[in-house]
């Protein structure tokens, strides 16, 4: 019977796969194909987990204008139904969010374009609250001050203890929307913004994380012993874009620096951000880079006290959207996308601090939506990782379970 499994398992990687190479049962990590409970074309997925550690997923379904926001809970090889959160004729930039927050309440975060002559990419974030699982909401608010001036690309949001919600956000509120796009002079600056809601959601003091940052990539956030980090890619004299962090809190900016000296120089955003998951004693911080000429997946482990140590290369074929979660271990499993040929596909592994990489597994190969679907969503509940990305063929997120 155990040898019967094995098989199975091994036909079903293989299939999953697409016809990739496969290496032996033992060297390899266990992935499954979950069946998603949505309807129809779909796409900006997100993973988070409730409070008492279930898989929340949520996504948008588009049939012609309307965008509609909708989640499930994965629990014991079983969905909840499926929840509506928002519909709307508006186009949704970032990936909306559901958050299992720390009370048991759930909260939901969208981003909504406006259309605005002067500034094509302006848009609103809102959030949302329920108490009774999705089933209602309160009513939208913009949880940020009247000078704010959202940037579309991305937002980064992570519950907090009692309630609480970390907002970080890109903010054009100083660029000249005024000048000519043409124009020489033009003001290009972007800012990183942060604010920690409390339980009523309203606004609270806005923090400057940085005040100059590459526009489009996405950033990333976590918390650990009451201390935030937010990961994102810096935008530096010369045009340098490599990736920085700062530690935070409610209070205001602790430290930053850069994670590694990449000096990656590209006159242009790769929309190819940074992620970060913090322990109680360890950071990992997984990201892009192309300073050195070629795309590389690198890894950057660091204890909380002290500066990251040289970075891991992972792969040095990448296409770049790494994720990294930190095992109980001390290792990191880490999901990123490669190129293969033709092709590109997903990969995950399992790292350690002292650079080796073991696992490593195609979970699949093929095609990959373009921004701004084309980034992946990694989150752990037990011993098991999922992993989601939206597939432009089937015109649908996909998600996978993998064993660890």
């Amino acid at each position: 019977m155990k040898l019967l499994i094995i098989k199975i398992m091994a036909v079903a990687s293989l299939l999953l796969c697409q016809g990739c190479q496969t290496t032996s049962v033992s060297e390899k990590l266990q992935v499954r194909e979950l069946t998603l409970p949505a309807v129809g074309v779909n796409q900006h997925h997100h993973l988070a987990h409730t409070s008492d550690d279930k898989l929340i997923v949520s996504w948008v379904e588009t049939k012609g204008p309307k965008n509609t926001v909708r989640f499930a809970i994965y629990d014991n090889a079983a969905w909840s139904p499926t929840q509506t959160v928002i519909s709307t004729d508006s186009k949704l930039a970032a990936s909306p969010v559901v958050l299992g927050m720390s009370d048991s309440s759930l909260t939901a975060a969208w981003m909504q374009s406006v259309k605005n002559e002067k500034d094509p990419y302006a848009a609103n974030i809102y959030l949302a609250h329920s108490k009774d699982g999705g089933q209602t909401w309160t009513a939208p608010l913009k949880p940020y001050g009247e000078q704010a001036r959202i940037y579309d690309a991305q937002m980064s949001l992570t519950p907090l203890p009692d309630a609480l919600l970390a907002l970080v956000w890109t903010d054009s509120r100083h660029v000249n929307h005024d000048e000519d796009e043409t124009s020489p002079n033009k003001t290009s600056r972007y800012q990183l913004m942060a604010a920690v809601l409390g339980k009523d959601r309203l606004v609270g003091k806005e923090i400057t994380l940085d005040n100059d940052v590459c526009s489009c990539c996405s950033v990333n956030t976590d918390v650990a012993n009451d201390e935030l980090m937010t990961v994102y890619r810096d935008h530096l004299k010369g045009e340098v874009r490599d990736i920085s962090a700062v530690r935070w809190n409610h209070d205001g900016v602790i430290h930053a620096a850069p994670v590694h000296d990449d000096h990656w120089v590209i006159n242009g955003c790769p929309s190819n951000g940074p992620s970060v998951d913090l322990s109680d004693k360890q950071t990992v911080v997984a990201w892009f880079s192309a300073g050195d000429g070629k795309g590389t997946l690198r890894l950057g482990f660091a204890s909380n006290s002290n500066a990251f140590k040289p970075p891991i290369v992972v792969d040095d074929h990448a296409i770049g959207f790494g994720k990294a979660l930190l095992l109980d271990d001390g290792s990191a499993v880490v999901a990123w996308r490669s190129n293969a040929g033709s092709e590109e596909e997903l990969l995950v592994a399992r790292v350690t601090p002292g650079g080796e990489v073991t696992e490593r597994t195609t979970v699949f190969r093929g095609s990959f939506a373009r921004w701004p679907s084309n980034y992946l969503s990694l989150e752990k509940i037990g011993n098991e990782v999922y992993i989601a990305w939206t597939d432009p063929i089937k015109k649908t997120v996909r998600l996978v379970a993998v064993a660890l």
